[in-house]
């Protein structure tokens, strides 16, 4: 390994906090660095009224940086999956940093909103302090907070079981090759993670009403975007597609709706670019994901967004750790969230979606930067 590169991944995994207080503490941290460097930044923290491990305050940090009067903006936002912020906050962390090098601006805004799911991400879940996939909680004004996917009853009890969760589960892989066989991997991946919302002990449930945090970022947003006119919006997720690979997922109706925003997504992007369809590539359609519910309620502001996937291992094992990390938040003998946080399932959860390898995470620093940098530039295009 030569020493350029050899920096690259010592630097990349400076990016990369070890707790929520630490991430969070350190986007306070960057904010005031690009205020010092001459950057127009303003820093808002929207507090869920819950604590941390350590007694932190959990909240949504959101930093705007130069002018929101513009009439345009890119958001970066992570999070919303809980232990997927480590990786989506050292992107933005890296970003912010980039930023504070480079000449202050006022031709855009860029929204860095820093842990949607603030619970999640300090207590090592996927969900929030409601076991809400706040992923599949962004319905749109018209949908209801009710039903389940079809196919979904076909493996509910397998992926929900109600027991203490066991780390040698050898049957785990015989039945859930089982299953694929029976009713075909894609209808089965669509049913699994669509999101549903009869469970509430089940994983995927995307709520029974907008939760908190949701709701206080819409209302930030609602405050705020009134002079947005063009949007450009990356949510950062983990766990599905090739190890360190980003796949950047856009809504199915876009081929169809706009072929020629598709088209040219494809030319900026060449083999990353796929369609939330259970049917082609890593995807699936979801149900209330944070794209579909902020689009809906913004309809005056012209988006652009697609949703910046890291692939980490194999489904099965990305699957199962979401299940027995349920398992054992729903069913385990702990007595309080410290107990339940001290289990190889919340370890194996954060490692699961937040891998301990550098080379993984070098990828992640490098193609975050990479898509930004593009997604401005098309944001400041004729386009």
């Amino acid at each position: 390994m030569g020493f350029e590169l050899v920096a690259l991944v010592v630097k990349a995994r400076l990016w990369f906090s070890k707790s929520y207080a630490e991430a969070a503490g350190r986007f306070t941290i960057a904010c005031q660095d690009l205020l010092s460097a001459g950057h127009n930044v303003e820093h808002q923290r929207l507090n869920i009224g819950m604590k941390g491990p350590a007694g932190e305050d959990l909240a949504i940090d959101i930093a705007v940086i130069g002018s929101l009067d513009s009439g345009k903006a890119i958001i970066s936002s992570s999070g919303v999956h809980g232990v997927e912020g480590y990786p989506g906050s050292a992107i933005q962390l890296s970003i912010m940093d980039t930023l504070a090098k480079a000449s202050p601006f006022d031709d855009h805004a860029v929204i860095i909103i820093h842990a949607i799911n603030p619970y999640g991400m300090a207590w090592w879940r996927r969900f929030n302090e409601n076991n809400v996939d706040l992923n599949r909680n962004f319905l749109r004004l018209d949908e209801e907070y009710s039903g389940v996917p079809e196919g979904y009853e076909n493996v509910k009890d397998f992926i929900n079981p109600k027991t203490i969760p066991k780390k040698n589960e050898y049957s785990f892989n015989i039945r859930a090759l089982l299953l694929i066989l029976k009713y075909g991997f894609n209808n089965l991946k669509q049913a699994i993670a669509e999101g549903q919302y009869q469970y509430p002990t089940a994983i995927q449930y995307g709520g029974s009403k907008l939760e908190k945090g949701p709701t206080m970022l819409i209302e930030w947003l609602s405050t705020n975007l009134g002079s947005i006119q063009k949007l450009f919006a990356i949510d950062h997720h983990t766990g599905l597609g090739p190890s360190g690979h980003d796949t950047l997922l856009l809504p199915l109706e876009l081929r169809t709706n706009d072929k020629q925003k598709f088209d040219h997504l494809q030319e900026m992007f060449p083999g990353h670019i796929e369609l939330l369809d259970a049917k082609s590539g890593i995807g699936y359609e979801i149900k209330g994901d944070l794209h579909q519910g902020l689009v809906n309620r913004f309809p005056n502001i012209s988006w652009t967004y697609f949703t910046q996937e890291f692939g980490t291992f194999k489904p099965t094992k990305v699957i199962r750790a979401s299940r027995d990390e349920n398992r054992w938040t729903q069913w385990g003998n702990h007595i309080d969230e410290a107990g339940a946080k001290n289990h190889w399932t919340r370890y194996n959860l954060l490692r699961i979606f937040n891998p301990n390898d550098e080379n993984w995470q070098e990828k992640i620093i490098s193609r975050g930067n990479i898509v930004f940098d593009s997604a401005t530039q098309y944001l400041l295009s004729d386009n």
